[in-house]
């Protein structure tokens, strides 16, 4: 009981850091869950918490939605969870872990300041084809962290625009998902337990998460979404390291 408790709180907390950073709340609440489940059950209980705290965030944040962007996102978002949710149980992720981990890492050149301005830009349709990539590794390894906030903040929109649009998307992709995993037996009475209690802890936290979001200017705001894409990435190469130690080993 009390180590549900702690898995509660923690998660309370990493939700309320969620709003603040443009989400990622997946990678840090990896190893809590996986305490209370196991590894396996990981990916569906986050599914059902985090698709539960995007429907928060969209009520929050539902008139800054840039559905330009939903709309480009919407079938890539479908097509790509099916397929990872399909491959969930057949394929390692250990190698697609450690690749998303260092480009997560890599985005801390973001903090450079840059003395000429990028010759690309990204435009809406691209959202379509990285849109598809992501819910396929979303599916596949249950979650990715901040993977596309850099095409967010590229793309220019503001932090409540990127919190609500990127909820709005979640919410389609978790649900793609949570329905994909039902249908292939992953979804039990403790699944449902476990990521509705969470769930429901994670609703609460984007209440306070966005009174302190409405105090953050824009650039505090996109420093921070950089600094959590580095995070995510280190942790995530920190829960593979004995996968990485044993690559190493071998080479």
């Amino acid at each position: 009981m009390l180590q549900i408790i702690l898995v509660l709180l923690g998660a309370f907390v990493i939700f309320i850091l969620s709003v603040l950073s443009g989400g990622g709340a997946s990678l840090l609440l990896m190893p809590l869950v996986a305490l209370v489940v196991g590894v396996k059950a990981v990916a569906p209980v986050m599914t059902i918490s985090i698709g539960m705290s995007s429907t928060s965030k969209v009520f929050f944040f539902w008139k800054d939605i840039d559905w330009k962007l939903f709309a480009w996102l919407f079938p890539s978002t479908i097509i790509g969870s099916i397929i990872g949710a399909r491959l969930f149980a057949e394929l390692s992720s250990d190698y697609l872990q450690i690749l998303i981990g260092l480009l997560l890492v890599s985005t801390v050149m973001q903090f450079k300041k840059k003395t000429k301005p990028s010759r690309f830009k990204i435009k809406a349709w691209h959202f379509a084809p990285m849109g598809l990539g992501v819910a396929f590794l979303s599916g596949l390894i249950g979650g990715v962290g901040p993977l596309m906030n850099s095409a967010y903040l590229s793309y220019g929109i503001s932090k409540e625009a990127l919190l609500g649009t990127r909820s709005a998307n979640a919410i389609l992709l978790h649900l793609t998902k949570i329905i994909s995993y039902a249908y292939l037996g992953y979804v039990n009475g403790e699944v449902l337990k476990y990521g509705l209690l969470i769930g429901v802890v994670s609703m609460t936290a984007i209440y306070f998460g966005k009174l302190i979001l409405g105090r953050m200017s824009d650039e505090v705001f996109r420093k921070i979404v950089v600094a959590s894409m580095v995070v995510s990435g280190i942790l995530m190469l920190w829960q593979n390291k004995a996968f990485i130690s044993d690559i190493i080993q071998a080479a």
